[in-house]
């Protein structure tokens, strides 16, 4: 009976072995097969940690490349349009100054109100621009709707809002995608400072606001300021609010100083020139589009029309420097989706070397591996084989 019992366990164990054998081998072709040294979690439980944390960090990065995409794009197009915006701007700009001209006929300055009536429409057109996802481009958040309204009377009005489209292109990174039609168009800095000239001239007057500027920012008072000139000899009244606060000879290489306002002049000053001065720090490129169409209908003797035509011109030529910082902030941008997509990829490339020093096989040392194993598979089968013949009549 105890001899029984032990050849029974003597057959289990050489069969337990060569089933393990078998298991070995597979494992090593399996290995083979797929070039992966680890087939499951229980190969190496600590590398397979470090494997799944590895597939995180590059389903992360993929989809903050897939952002980048869709960022640059984005960009992309509100670059081309800004492009645009700037020619506009500029060619309105040179068509007011060519109005500024006293040679010009009325013929001619209507000739030019057409032109500058035909740029106002393409800037229209383009401050309504949408992107390749049909959103409109400079809505700010309300990307949905268009931004801007204009009336008959040729006032611009803005409905969308000032806020900025994020896209996050790293986990602690945030790039803009657009800008505010509001911060493009409507707050340009004013080119005279802190106000507004708003003129009144007699004939032959050449005299321009070269610059107002009050340090006082609570101080939103009116000012205007009257000249009379006698022998030569030019002197001014200066007005707050409808009140005289000041008057003096004028010289033109100090300007007009008063408490915490300064106004500086050029040009010739003709007797009976006034000069009202509201405040205001932004102006609107739409408004100086208006105004200079209006002021093409304007004679050309009219010397307020002919210092309002400058105004526009600089306000004009102040909406391109502004539209120009823009367009550098949106290519500031291209280059940081530029930088931050570099620095994904290169760490991709180094997450793929570690994760395969975990996981990737060494050929040469799995074939001996597959070898060893397949000898020592053969070994028990023979060990099996033997066993099972063995029976008492192998001695009589």
């Amino acid at each position: 009976m105890i001899s029984r019992i032990a050849n029974f366990h003597h057959y289990n164990s050489v069969s337990n072995d060569m089933n393990r054998q078998q298991i070995k081998v597979q494992e090593n072709q399996q290995q083979l097969a797929s070039g992966k040294r680890l087939l499951t979690a229980g190969d190496d439980p600590v590398a397979s940690i470090y494997i799944q944390n590895f597939d995180q960090q590059n389903t992360q990065i993929d989809q903050s490349v897939k952002s980048i995409t869709m960022a640059r794009n984005r960009l992309n197009n509100e670059e081309a349009a800004i492009t645009e915006v700037e020619n506009l701007l500029d060619d309105a700009k040179r068509k007011s100054m060519m109005m500024v001209n006293g040679s010009l006929s009325s013929d001619d300055r209507v000739a030019h109100k057409q032109d500058m009536q035909g740029v106002f429409d393409s800037f229209m057109n383009l401050a309504n621009s949408r992107d390749e996802s049909g959103n409109y481009v400079f809505a700010g958040t309300q990307y949905s709707q268009q931004p801007f309204f204009r009336d008959n009377n040729g006032d611009v009005a803005y409905v969308g809002d000032s806020y900025q489209r994020m896209a996050k292109i790293a986990p602690s990174v945030d790039v803009p995608v657009n800008d505010a039609g509001d911060k493009l168009f409507l707050e340009v800095a004013n080119p005279f400072g802190d106000y507004q000239p708003d003129y009144a001239l007699e004939s032959g007057s050449l005299l321009l606001l070269s610059q107002a500027k009050n340090d006082n920012d609570a101080d939103q008072s009116e000012y205007r300021v009257d000249f009379s000139t006698s022998s030569g000899d030019t002197s001014y009244e200066l007005y707050q609010d409808g009140a005289l606060v000041s008057t003096a000879p004028f010289d033109p290489h100090k300007g007009i100083q008063w408490n915490t306002l300064q106004i500086d002049l050029k040009g010739e000053i003709k007797n009976g020139d006034s000069i009202a001065l509201n405040r205001q720090e932004n102006v609107s490129v739409f408004d100086a589009f208006k105004r200079g169409i209006e002021l093409s209908d304007s004679d050309v003797s009219d010397a307020s029309a002919t210092a309002e035509l400058h105004q526009v011109a600089e306000e004009l030529a102040q909406g391109f420097k502004h539209i120009n910082r823009a367009r550098s902030e949106v290519g500031t941008r291209l280059q940081t989706l530029d930088r931050q997509e570099d620095m994904h990829q290169d760490f991709k490339i180094v997450m793929n070397e570690a994760r395969g020093t975990l996981e990737d096989l060494d050929y040469a040392t799995a074939v001996i591996e597959l070898n060893q194993n397949m000898a020592a598979l053969q070994a028990s089968q023979q060990a099996f084989a033997k066993t099972k013949d063995l029976n008492l009549f192998n001695y009589i």
